[in-house]
């Protein structure tokens, strides 16, 4: 999907964990149109910054014209996005990207880690009271901070720490035959690490459910220009994933 450059005005931006920050903007137009899954591409205001940034979506409340983001700080570019303030105006190019697909029928099961999340933590939001079941993961509880930006109206929110600090010790991926021999989920929506991602879509495949995952790549345009964020297709050659994603079948990629 081709996006539209928006310039919005910072509502709310505050620290949430680890190099994790939450910005609120006021983009109505992408309010409008954001499905869970999409993603915004923020531009720096940095002339030495030319490349924009590709942020996954965590929601939006189009009443309110207004988007949230959850991004990680990981360099220079990010790190120059921590030190806006709310009133500032920002640059963005969006909504772009498919989206994670939420059946008429039937349960579905969100997997997330890391800044992963934000697309699942969106999926929640738009799907039915009690049609969704989240499992996410952290190292340790202060990880986890996620687990309160959830809507009360999931089925279940399982939480794992790999040190036990919260939750279920252990990783994301471990529970998850328990809650597929049920046999009442009908979509798997997955991002985050490569690894857990892989892991899912095997644990999926085993149970004969459909799963999506999100790709998280460097991105250049952001528009299927530049060729700069392409993945591998299981049956050759190559998707890109700023246009042709960023949700794939994981069925169709190479994890």
């Amino acid at each position: 999907m081709t996006g539209m450059v928006e310039k919005g005005i910072i509502i709310r931006h505050e620290k949430m964990g680890p190099d994790i920050w939450r910005m609120v903007i006021s983009l109505p137009l992408t309010a409008k149109k954001a499905k869970p899954g999409q993603f915004i591409h923020v531009k720096i205001n940095d002339n030495s910054r030319l490349l924009r940034r590709p942020i996954s979506i965590a929601g939006t409340a189009p009443g309110k014209g207004l988007v949230e983001i959850l991004y990680r700080v990981v360099g220079g570019g990010t790190q120059l996005m921590s030190e806006m303030k709310e009133g500032d105006t920002i640059d963005c190019l969006g909504p772009l990207g498919n989206s994670f697909t939420i059946p008429e029928e039937g349960e579905i099961l969100g997997v997330g880690g890391g800044v992963g999340i934000a697309p699942i933590l969106f999926t929640a939001r738009r799907a039915k009271p009690g049609q969704m079941t989240v499992v996410i993961g952290g190292r340790n509880k202060d990880e986890v901070f996620w687990k309160d930006l959830f809507p009360k109206t999931l089925k279940q929110l399982i939480v794992t720490t790999d040190d036990g600090s919260y939750g279920i010790k252990g990783f994301t991926v471990s529970v998850l035959p328990d809650v597929l021999k049920q046999g009442t989920v009908r979509q798997v929506a997955v991002c985050g690490p490569g690894i857990m991602m892989k892991k899912t879509a095997e644990i999926a495949g085993e149970y004969g459910v459909p799963c999506e995952v999100s790709l998280e790549r460097r991105m250049g345009c952001g528009t299927g220009t530049c060729m700069a964020c392409v993945c591998d297709r299981k049956a050759g050659g190559h998707y890109k994933v700023c246009s042709d994603g960023p949700v794939f079948d994981a069925a169709e990629v190479v994890l």
